[in-house]
């Protein structure tokens, strides 16, 4: 299914939600950390996988934030493997989002997505995780 988005919504800063200029406050926040070779290709793979469903996709150093209408998901590449984080707003939204990035990251790896274990996460992204690559 394909989605039409708006050209003034592609532009949207990643971290708000409709009204442009507030930080979002994400109420579910939870990482995962999936084990892939290559794994700045497969984050680059997974963006132009998702395009069609997000408003925007931005770089922040070697982070890809994908920004959805009340959610947000950050790839982060590291040294054994991919770190995903999915931050929502709505519960829908946010289990969607994880759906998605699992669908996506199956039809661009080989991973076993149902071993994929998705945990709770605090307000620092991937704050427990060693330095990225």
């Amino acid at each position: 299914m394909t989605q039409t988005v708006p050209a003034e919504a592609k532009l949207r800063p990643a971290g708000t939600l409709r009204n442009p200029g507030v930080p979002a406050m994400y109420k579910h926040v939870a990482e995962a950390f999936v084990p892939v070779t290559y794994p700045r290709c497969v984050a680059e793979q997974l963006c132009t996988k998702c395009c069609g469903y997000c408003l925007s996709i931005d770089i922040a150093g070697v982070d890809k934030l994908l920004t959805f209408e009340d959610a947000r998901a950050i790839l982060r590449p590291a040294d054994a493997g991919l770190r995903l984080r999915v931050e929502g707003q709505n519960l829908v939204v946010f289990c969607g989002v994880r759906m998605l990035l699992q669908g996506q990251l199956s039809a661009v790896a080989t991973v076993d997505v149902r071993v994929v274990e998705w945990e709770p996460a605090g307000r620092v992204p991937f704050k427990t995780d060693g330095p990225s690559p």
